[in-house]
C-alpha cells in the first residue's frame, strides 16, 4: 500500500541579499534575493487518509486556521491534483512569526513537497512552484530542495546555486514583528516615487563564496524599517561588534541575523530589552521529506 502521511523538517530562511526593484503597475515589487537555508525549522506532519482539512500548530500563535499558509497550500495543491479528498496537518512551531525568516512559508512550502511526494501523479517542479506562488512570494523556493538559490522578479524565478560550507548564524529576534505590507510602505516613502537606479548585474562568481557574498550583502528593506524601529541597527551593531562576518535585517524583518566563521558569543552587550538569541546554523542540503507508515 502507499504512504498515507509524511512529515519533514520545514527549514527556515535567511536573505542574504534583497534589492528591492521597480514597483509594478499592480502595486507589487519586482526583488533580486538571495535565499538560504537554515537548520532552525518547524516540524510539520501531513497525513491525506481523511475527508477533513485541518491544521493544527503548537508552539507558538498561528493564527485563524483558514489563513494559515499552510492550509492554503494544502488546499491550492488540492484543486491543482485533483487530490487528495481531505487533509490533517500538524506543525511544532519553532520560526518567530512575522521575523522575516518565511516560518509560514517554510510550513506553507514542507506541506507542498509532503503531499507532492505521497501523490499518485506527482506535479512537476515547476507546476508545485506555481501552485505557491500563488500563496506567497518566498513558497516557490522554500517548496525546493534547494539550499541556496538566485531569485527574481517576485520571487517566482529561481537559479539554485551551489551550496556553500555550513556556517554559524546567531538570530537576534526583537519583541515585535514587522509586517510586510508596513515595511514595502515605508522604503516607497523613502523614495519618494522615484524608481531605484538598476543594480549592478550579479555573476555566478559573486555568490559562490561566502567572503564575496558578504560584500554583496544588502537589504533595501532594512534602513527605512530601522528609521521606525531603531533596535533593528542596535541588533546590527551588537552582531557586528561580536565579529560577524556578515550582519543583515532578513526579508521585511524584525529579525536580525549575524553569519560567523566561529562559534558567536551566547552574550551580547547593546542589545535591545526583550530580544532573543537563537543559535543556528546554514544548511548544506535540504530536509528530505520521509514518508510514514
Amino acid at each position: 500500500m502507499s504512504a498515507t502521511a509524511a512529515s519533514v523538517e520545514a527549514q527556515a530562511k535567511v536573505n542574504l541579499l534583497l534589492r528591492v526593484l521597480a514597483r509594478e503597475e499592480g502595486g507589487y515589487h519586482q526583488i533580486e534575493t538571495l535565499f538560504a537555508r537554515i537548520e532552525l525549522a518547524d516540524s510539520v506532519r501531513v497525513a491525506t487518509d481523511t475527508t477533513l482539512r485541518e491544521v493544527r500548530c503548537r508552539g507558538l500563535d498561528a493564527g485563524p486556521m483558514e489563513a494559515n499558509l499552510a492550509y492554503r497550500a494544502a488546499t491550492a495543491f488540492m484543486e491543482a491534483a485533483k487530490w487528495p479528498r481531505g487533509f490533517d496537518i500538524e506543525i511544532e512551531k519553532r520560526i518567530p512569526v512575522g521575523g522575516g525568516l518565511g516560518g509560514g512559508s517554510a510550513d506553507a512550502g514542507a506541506v507542498l513537497r509532503a503531499l507532492n511526494a505521497l501523490a499518485p501523479e506527482p506535479l512537476s517542479p515547476e507546476a508545485l512552484a506555481t501552485v505557491g506562488f500563488r500563496i506567497g512570494a518566498d513558497i516557490p523556493y522554500l517548496s525546493t530542495d534547494a539550499p541556496l538559490a538566485l531569485a527574481w522578479g517576485r520571487g517566482e524565478r529561481l537559479l539554485a546555486l551551489r551550496s556553500l560550507p555550513a556556517r554559524e548564524v546567531m538570530l537576534l529576534v526583537p519583541s515585535f514583528g514587522i509586517a510586510t505590507t508596513d515595511a514595502y510602505g515605508w522604503l516607497a516613502e523613502s523614495r519618494r516615487g522615484a524608481e531605484p537606479s538598476a543594480p549592478k548585474a550579479l555573476g555566478i562568481d559573486d555568490l559562490d563564496r561566502w567572503d564575496a557574498i558578504a560584500r554583496l550583502a544588502a537589504n533595501d528593506l532594512e534602513v527605512p524599517v530601522a528609521a521606525r524601529h531603531p533596535e533593528i541597527k542596535r541588533c546590527h551593531e551588537a552582531l557586528s561588534a561580536a565579529g560577524a562576518k556578515l550582519a543583515l535585517m532578513s526579508g521585511s524583518g524584525s529579525t536580525v541575523f549575524g553569519v560567523f566563521d566561529r562559534r558567536p558569543p551566547a552574550e551580547m552587550a547593546g542589545l535591545p530589552e526583550g530580544t532573543r538569541l537563537v543559535g543556528t546554523r546554514t544548511c548544506t542540503s535540504v530536509a528530505a521529506v520521509k514518508k510514514l507508515d
